[in-house]
């Protein structure tokens, strides 16, 4: 019997049927946070589909970062209001420090100046033609009057067929997001949320493109050459 035989009458037999129904996955985690807004955890409530340990009520301290952000206030001359502070965001609980002494940074934030913190609320601007040297200086100082800050939130994960007949089935689901707050002159200019909810589904065609480790381990290296050589169909 043939190591390709082999791996399809194991597969068979763990399905029960040549269905298009995987019968084993694999998952893998993308998760960075700054941990604003984290609350205790009821350790009762039971993990989510796509929640483990690391990411455990994440969607609810999520939530609370969105809401507290939007009661950042933009400037807006128009209606005469000035913009938040840097003291009054801080206030609300957006913080690049973790510490008061502000000497340990906040992990998954940045801090931008000038064009680069224009360009994160993508309203990047391109230098006009200057020559004379107070043109270059007030450029200079316009530029120089703002600073920005992004808070980096990525709760993703990777679900994959690791068996499967027929089709291999995919998907990356979670929040991928990035908050951003430009100041100008001190008040707040723009503020930004980049990304949101993703849920990207896919599946491709295949045969046996993807046996589990347990296979593999338990044959020789002939069954891999075998394997790709009946895995392609496109």
């Amino acid at each position: 019997m043939t190591p390709a035989v082999v791996i399809l009458l194991l597969a068979l037999t763990l399905s029960g049927c040549v269905g298009r129904m995987p019968v084993l996955q694999k998952r893998s985690y993308d998760f960075k946070s700054t941990a604003l807004f984290r609350q205790p955890c009821d350790e009762d409530v039971p993990l989510g589909e796509y929640e483990i340990a690391l990411n455990r009520c994440n969607s609810t301290r999520l939530l609370r970062m969105i809401d507290t952000f939007l009661t950042i206030k933009e400037a807006d001359r128009t209606q005469g209001i000035p913009g938040d502070t840097l003291v009054d965001v801080r206030q609300k609980g957006f913080t690049i420090y973790i510490d008061e002494d502000k000497k340990i940074r906040r992990p998954n934030t940045r801090v931008l100046h000038g064009n680069e913190a224009l360009a994160a609320v993508g309203m990047a601007v391109s230098p006009p033609p200057l020559q004379k040297p107070e043109e270059i200086r007030a450029y200079a100082d316009f530029m120089a009057q703002h600073y920005a800050e992004e808070y980096i939130e990525r709760d993703m994960t990777h679900v994959a067929d690791r068996f499967c007949l027929n089709t291999r089935n995919s998907l990356d689901i979670g929040e991928d997001r990035v908050f951003t707050i430009v100041w100008r002159e001190g008040l707040v200019f723009k503020r930004v949320i980049g990304g949101g909810p993703v849920s990207n589904p896919k599946q491709e065609r295949a045969l046996l493109v993807c046996p589990g480790d347990f296979l593999i381990d338990t044959l020789t290296g002939t069954v891999n050459t075998s394997t790709k050589a009946v895995s392609p169909i496109k």
